[in-house]
């Protein structure tokens, strides 16, 4: 039986949170336990066909990143719409994804461990998982375990865009690490990774389009460096990010790693991809907040407080639904939100508010479960395995 599937059986209803019963009800929307996670699955379905459309006019494969939504159910939708497969940020979403039968994974994030080393090999053994490195050590590491396991290891070099948190940081260090590879026992140069994450929140196009630029300077130099070094030519550049796509289609990518564009949250919706002031994807993750007080005028306070919202720009949740126009949301405690309201407006007790959240990756990984809505009515609750991971 698959995920999706076992959402909505009766079995599975204690493991699904204390919204299972209302799966399938028109009017669940309304009526669900507080505070829960929504998805829009309207919503969610045309993002991931725009996004899978944009890379196919521009020649470039789609490797969505899973570490935005951590649940299988959604890379499951991804793969249909066309992607070659996912991104995944640590070991442990590997592992998860690839227990959900995910057969074609990029782990984007270097590691140096031996136990994190052990634990990549034994998922290379079980399906297709390339990683990243970024030392010799590690390539060493790698090679000894999968020989041992008698797999090859299939890395991507990592290459540092200017924001020096990974990579080789110069085209020497890149053709050096390359010769490492091609000398080692077990291990396999399959490509190149690049990723300008410095430029995903940049709000202004002109400085995000200098920015672009400067690192496809730097990212052609390193592929470069890396081609005679390796004597091979390098067919497999992946990299991008959903706030500087428009941007980095320009430039030597063969594939688009994006992940948030699925959901998308109020950090992105600052960022204007192309000089219109419009995003290009509408958001379809929601917090559902009910209203708990609202004894002073102009103010309500609700049970959807930072351990349900987390934020990195200091962006505030903005309030799409179940709130008169113009009112405003601001995590004020652990457990509590609170709306600050238009003079001579008001909001129920009990009323249900959604916000569209601040940042949807660690928004996600606060919650066990996605609620799938369609309209007014429950049609599914997702599992968000890889939360924690």
């Amino acid at each position: 039986m698959s995920q999706a599937n076992r959402a909505a059986s009766p079995d599975a209803a204690p493991m699904l949170g204390p919204n299972a019963s209302l799966i399938g009800e028109r009017d669940a929307r309304s009526r669900l336990a507080t505070p829960a996670l929504l998805i829009d699955i309207e919503t969610l379905d045309a993002n991931l066909a725009k996004m899978q459309a944009l890379c196919d006019r521009a020649g470039v494969a789609l490797r969505p990143h899973a570490k935005a939504h951590k649940c299988p159910e959604i890379a499951r939708r991804q793969l249909a719409a066309g992607a070659t497969g996912i991104c995944v940020a640590t070991p442990g979403e590997a592992e998860c994804f690839a227990e959900a039968g995910i057969d074609d994974i990029l782990l984007t994030s270097t590691f140096a461990t031996d136990s994190a080393c052990r634990r990549v090999v034994a998922v290379m053994a079980q399906t297709r998982l390339v990683c990243v490195v970024d030392h010799p050590s590690i390539v060493a590491t790698l090679g000894a375990l999968a020989t041992r396991a008698g797999i090859e290891a299939e890395v991507l070099i990592d290459v540092d865009l200017f924001r020096h948190r990974a990579g080789v940081a110069s085209p020497r260090d890149a053709a050096e690490l390359a010769r490492v590879i091609e000398a080692t026992e077990g291990v396999r140069l399959a490509g190149i990774q690049g990723y300008a994450g410095h430029l995903s929140h940049c709000r202004e196009v002109g400085e995000r389009r200098r920015g672009a630029e400067q690192a496809r300077a730097m990212l052609s130099g390193m592929r470069d460096a890396i081609e005679d070094a390796s004597g091979r030519k390098a067919d497999w550049i992946t990299g991008g990010s959903t706030g500087a796509l428009l941007q980095e289609m320009e430039g030597v990518y063969t594939e688009f790693q994006c992940g948030s564009y699925a959901l998308m949250d109020t950090e992105y919706a600052a960022v204007d991809p192309d000089g219109s002031g419009q995003p290009l994807f509408p958001p379809s993750l929601f917090l559902a907040a009910a209203v708990t007080s609202a004894n002073h005028p102009g103010l309500a306070t609700t049970d959807g407080g930072e351990k349900r919202l987390a934020s990195k720009y200091g962006v505030p949740p903005r309030v799409m639904r179940g709130a008169p126009p113009g009112t405003e949301y601001r995590a004020t405690s652990d457990e509590h939100g609170q709306l600050l309201l238009p003079e001579g407006e008001w909001v129920e007790l009990g009323a249900l508010v959604e916000v569209e959240v601040p940042h949807c990756d660690p928004t996600v990984n606060l919650f066990d479960h996605i609620h799938v809505v369609r309209g007014e009515t429950l049609e599914a609750i997702w599992p968000i395995e890889a939360r924690g991971c």
